[in-house]
């Protein structure tokens, strides 16, 4: 249903919902990438890092230096 919907499949819809979830809290400079990873389930911060890297090329940290220039 999802697929037909959205032309995602489950999984990448999720992780699409995870990535943009991550890139509002990445705003918010209160909370550190660790309490980020730990708010959106993540089994550690590495793992959260890894993820973030594979979809928006760059580190939570460089993305949110990127941010704060902005």
């Amino acid at each position: 249903m999802v697929k037909r919907l959205t032309g995602q499949m489950v999984a990448d819809f999720i992780f699409q919902m995870i990535y943009s979830e991550a890139r509002l809290l990445l705003q918010q400079p209160k909370l550190s990438v660790k309490q980020i990873a730990d708010s959106l389930n993540f089994s550690d911060q590495s793992a959260f890092g890894k993820f973030f890297k594979r979809k928006s090329g760059v580190s939570p940290r460089q993305f949110r230096k990127k941010m704060a220039i902005f």
